[in-house]
């Protein structure tokens, strides 16, 4: 999942969200070098990304794309499903799609001290420029996908997956429609289990 899931699947939770985000720029083991409550959220990015990765519904996506698309499913799905729960926001929250957006962004950037540099730009960057709020709009994914493909150091489709969506649209939301709920039950039971401190 991309950055919007994760900040509504550990919305609530201000060490979650910021150790949901920091996730991205930190490898390798946890040794204590954040808050025991901060690495809980890193814990819970990598368990819902390895549950995303493997989950049926998901793999079944990868499959409706053409082979050479395969390889990159994982990126294609991150993307457009973001882009399915932004369109379809109101059922899942209450607060309009950018109001959600500047709350959580908010509270990342009031802990960038424990940001890198790396991570302090991009925080910066999806704030000042609204970019959650976009994943709502066809044409910035559509970008998202370009933008993506230059960044990989070798050759690579992502520049034309924009048709692969338009023509799997119909099924790619039918599987993120049942999908979606099933991780917020697994995200709702995991913080059960690992995070009660963090929530109390």
């Amino acid at each position: 999942m991309n950055h919007l899931a994760h900040f509504k699947l550990s919305d609530g939770d201000e060490s979650l969200l910021v150790g949901n985000f920091l996730a991205d720029f930190t490898k390798g083991r946890l040794s204590g070098r954040y808050a025991e409550s901060i690495e809980t959220g890193i814990r819970l990015h990598r368990a819902v990304d390895a549950y995303t990765d493997s989950h049926p519904l998901v793999l079944a996506s990868h499959r409706r794309f053409e082979p050479r698309y395969r390889r990159f499913g994982g990126i294609i799905t991150d993307i457009v499903f973001d882009h399915f729960l932004a369109r379809q926001w109101p059922q899942y929250d209450s607060r309009p799609l950018g109001c959600f957006c500047e709350e959580v962004l908010s509270s990342v950037l009031q802990h960038e001290d424990l940001l890198p540099a790396a991570g302090r730009s991009r925080a910066h960057h999806l704030h000042d420029n609204q970019a959650m709020s976009k994943y709502v709009e066809p044409e910035f994914i559509q970008r998202s996908f370009v933008y993506l493909s230059s960044r990989l150091r070798f050759d690579n489709p992502l520049d034309q997956a924009w048709d692969q969506f338009e023509h799997n649209e119909a099924a790619l939301t039918e599987d993120f429609r049942n999908f979606f709920p099933q991780l917020q039950s697994f995200v709702a039971h995991w913080i059960n289990d690992n995070a009660r401190e963090t929530r109390s």
